[in-house]
């Protein structure tokens, strides 16, 4: 049977490697071709060699540093030549993946370092979406926010992570309530922690010099989850957006979580912190 994304155009920002390469992975297999957005040049051709060998009929790459201002605005790298594309492409698909997790306690915090989460994990998704805009609507296309649990959910020690993250969320929503009558649609993804060759040591060297609780350095800040397999979560991803699924949120039982959250704000808190003990 035909796949529901054959033949059709995915852009992706944020796949040479990781959960990202996964996604991409997944639509070449369905004959999606595919435009892969990173900053390494290096990556970026491994991963379109790697995609095209998994089916997928074009694979294009632009390096462009969507989380940095001065090089979107500038047009540094290849975003002049970014721009041009999606000007002249009917888009079926953006997934946005870019991100950034980080460890650390509000109170600690520094203006630049949520600054810094909020170019990386906010504006760099704003970014995207705004100039895919155009293309998106010829085609009626569907966009694929990457957010969190941690967009929905506070964290333990994911300060200015999960502040982004709900910032992100927030714009996700107001971006769907905006184009409704676009016939654009919109997803929201809030998986938990995903499962990564450094994820036991991968914030350790962080949580050590803030003076954080060592559990912290876990994964989802040392959050009781098991860790998500990429494959299958990007299975499930590809899946939903071809449904045209409103938000996926996994492990789905979170979701109860968020609501008991909203109905009954002293259990929901009592539980959650009992998730990260």
């Amino acid at each position: 049977m035909k796949k529901p994304w054959h033949d059709k155009l995915a852009i992706l920002s944020g796949a040479s490697s990781g959960f990202g390469l996964h996604l991409a992975l997944v639509l070449a297999q369905q004959g999606t071709r595919l435009v892969i957005i990173g900053r390494d040049r290096g990556r970026l051709e491994r991963s379109c060699e790697l995609v095209r060998n998994a089916g997928a009929p074009e694979a294009i790459a632009f390096s462009v540093d969507i989380t940095d201002e001065e090089s979107w605005n500038g047009n540094l790298g290849d975003t002049a030549g970014l721009r041009t594309f999606v000007e002249n492409h009917a888009i079926d698909l953006l997934v946005n993946i870019v991100g950034r997790s980080d460890r650390g306690l509000l109170e600690t915090m520094k203006d630049s370092d949520l600054i810094g989460q909020f170019q990386v994990n906010v504006l760099s998704t704003f970014r995207m979406t705004k100039i895919c805009l155009p293309g998106l609507k010829r085609a009626r296309g569907t966009v694929v926010d990457i957010a969190s649990l941690a967009g929905i959910l506070a964290g333990s020690g994911m300060g200015a992570y999960s502040l982004s993250k709900h910032a992100l969320v927030g714009m996700h929503r107001q971006w769907r309530m905006e184009m409704h009558e676009s016939n654009v649609h919109f997803m929201l993804v809030c998986p938990g922690p995903i499962d990564r060759g450094d994820s036991g040591d991968r914030y350790s060297e962080l949580v050590e010099a803030r003076n954080l609780d060592r559990a912290m350095s876990k994964p989802g800040g040392g959050v009781r989850l098991n860790r998500l397999d990429p494959e299958l979560l990007a299975k499930k991803v590809v899946d939903a957006a071809a449904q045209r699924k409103v938000e996926l949120v996994i492990p789905s039982k979170a979701r109860w979580l968020v609501a008991l959250m909203s109905l009954c704000p002293s259990w929901g808190m009592r539980i959650l912190r009992n998730r990260f003990r």
